[in-house]
């Protein structure tokens, strides 16, 4: 049997790992615009603050914030 739980929790590592890469490779501006859309869509979809989102509304806040960005 594969061990499920510990390749999941590396997936995770390596999808936060990821993400932290294209928020340092942004600018200043458009970090702050980054946090602003973030804190828009987790209030507006999930009437929560950021630190009370669960792993999956991060992570479709992510995608969403991530679209803004895509050239």
């Amino acid at each position: 049997m594969f061990p499920i739980v510990p390749l999941l929790g590396l997936l995770a590592v390596i999808g936060g790992g990821a993400t932290l890469l294209w928020y340092d490779n942004l600018s200043q501006l458009e970090k702050d615009r980054a946090n602003r859309l973030t804190t828009q869509y987790a209030n507006q979809l999930f009437g929560k603050t950021v630190q009370e989102l669960t792993n999956a509304e991060a992570s479709r806040i992510h995608a969403l914030v991530r679209r803004h960005f895509v050239n």
